[in-house]
């Protein structure tokens, strides 16, 4: 499961799939240029107990199990 970085607007996102549009400013993201290209990111999902840090993030709608 690979976790993408999007950055638009000044906003730093962070989602399985690119959106459509940015969910901070509303503006499209297929045609916002490479500036706003997808950046994939290593799988930040471990076991917690076993890091020496470690922060907790959940998603805004839903559950990372749909």
């Amino acid at each position: 499961m690979a976790l993408l970085r999007v950055r638009h607007c000044r906003a730093l996102l962070y989602c399985r799939r690119v959106p459509p549009r940015c969910p901070a400013c509303g503006g499209d993201l297929r045609c916002a240029g490479l500036a706003a290209a997808p950046v994939r990111l290593r799988n930040p999902f471990r076991h917690g107990h076993g890091q020496p840090r470690a922060f907790l993030i959940r998603p805004s709608r839903g559950t990372f199990l749909e």
